[in-house]
């Protein structure tokens, strides 16, 4: 199978993936019963997000980031937004979220810092990064500044 075949299946079980968590949702918003929210909540964290985590990152990892055009003003934003978002994750005491996200704070933490880079490169960078700290993120139920900005920068890149 082709990358470019195994891209468009990727983006098609990601689709449905962020379906069934919208309608998961949606139900965690409505059910007044706390043993179903227990259970939505369950998973929402257990199977749901780990699923995203692992077509997001194998999607990043086949995407090719040489294809991405990106102005270089449209990248400073979105990484200043990333650095937010970042930080916001860095200001949660470290036991509060799982120890995988350490290591990826750290990375995305380093290639915001390479000073000889122009914007659109870091952006390029930190891509397959973005959306497994997004996920982690979402899991730790905080306000989804990491979230938000990796659904804007995906509707830049996918254009």
């Amino acid at each position: 199978m082709s990358d470019g075949q195994r891209l468009a299946d990727i983006k098609e079980i990601l689709e449905l993936l962020y379906e069934k968590l919208g309608e998961f949702e949606k139900e965690l918003a409505i059910s007044n019963s706390t043993p179903a929210k227990f259970e939505l909540k369950h998973k929402i964290k257990r199977e749901i997000l780990p699923d995203i985590r692992r077509y997001e990152a194998e999607y990043w990892e086949l995407y090719p980031i040489e294809t991405i055009i990106i102005s270089n003003e449209e990248a400073e934003t979105q990484l200043a937004q990333l650095e937010q978002a970042v930080e916001s994750i860095e200001r949660i005491p470290q036991t509060e979220y799982p120890a995988q996200l350490i290591p990826l704070l750290q990375d995305i933490r380093a290639k915001l810092d390479e000073g000889d880079k122009a914007a659109s490169a870091k952006l390029k960078v930190t891509l397959p990064l973005i959306p497994l700290l997004a996920s982690y993120e979402l899991e730790m139920d905080t306000e989804g500044v990491m979230h938000k900005t990796w659904k804007t920068i995906k509707r830049l890149v996918r254009r």
